[in-house]
């Protein structure tokens, strides 16, 4: 290696450009000499410390970070960073796993419905828990039962779920019928994996009286005894072109004996 390399060469070599260096060099992170009409050269140093930083971005490491890798900090702060950095990207992996798994849910789903309102299957489910939340709401009052959503108990990968008695809300000669919260969360209540009639539908929360009674004539129609325990998910909302409004697209399901 030369004793001194030129700017160009060093663009030119390490796919970098001369506004990056000069940048560099404005925040402390490089030295330069100049030469003849101001062509910048740098040292071995310099271009060992160049690669190190680029290793560094590379990494994902900030600038910020860089600079005091490139100070006084020791290797162990450099592995105090590398694991920091780690924690971070297993974050990142995970939701884009999640959100590819929603993407996906959300194709499957909107293909299902064709052109119907409520789209009723047979689907294996696995098992989930959750916490209760001893809440009840009005589903008549607040459609989308944003009232009993507590924002410190959810993260953006978390479903609001609902349950609820489903002959007692059959019974009811009314729309008003009461369904339950649940967490998310590991906790004291167990969905059982299993088969489970699902009904999609895109009329939102407060149509789904509508939903569970063709879930009953479904379930009588194919002779099949079920759990009393209906729950209802928040899915995803689209914007609905003829209704000229945002609507909620939802899950009902029930566990089939």
């Amino acid at each position: 290696m030369k004793e001194y390399i030129s700017i160009r060469d060093i663009v030119k070599s390490m796919d970098l450009t001369t506004r990056t260096l000069r940048y560099y060099e404005e925040i402390g992170l490089l030295k330069s000499s100049q030469e003849g009409r101001g062509n910048r050269l740098y040292s071995k140093e310099e271009i060992n410390k160049l690669i190190y930083l680029n290793e560094l971005k590379n990494r994902g490491f900030s600038l910020k970070e860089i600079e005091g890798l490139l100070g006084n900090k020791c290797c162990n702060q450099k592995n105090i960073f590398l694991k920091s950095r780690v924690e971070e990207n297993e974050k990142t992996i995970n939701y884009l796993k999640w959100q590819n798994e929603k993407i996906e849910e959300e194709m499957d789903i909107i293909e299902k419905f064709g052109l119907e309102n409520i789209f009723i299957n047979i689907e294996e489910m696995p098992m989930r828990r959750y916490f209760t939340i001893k809440e009840n709401n009005k589903i008549y009052n607040d459609p989308d039962v944003e009232s009993v959503w507590n924002l410190e108990n959810y993260d953006i990968m978390d479903e609001k779920t609902y349950g609820g008695d489903f002959k007692e809300i059959l019974s009811k000669e009314s729309d008003e019928y009461n369904l339950e919260l649940y967490l998310h969360k590991n906790g004291d209540y167990i969905l059982e994996e299993g088969k489970y009639i699902v009904a999609y539908s895109r009329d939102g929360l407060d149509k789904q009286l509508e939903v569970f009674k063709k879930m009953e004539n479904y379930l009588k129609e194919k002779e099949l005894k079920y759990e009393n325990k209906i729950y209802v998910e928040n899915k995803f909302r689209i914007f609905c072109k003829r209704e000229r409004k945002v609507v909620l697209i939802t899950k009902a399901f029930i566990k089939i004996l």
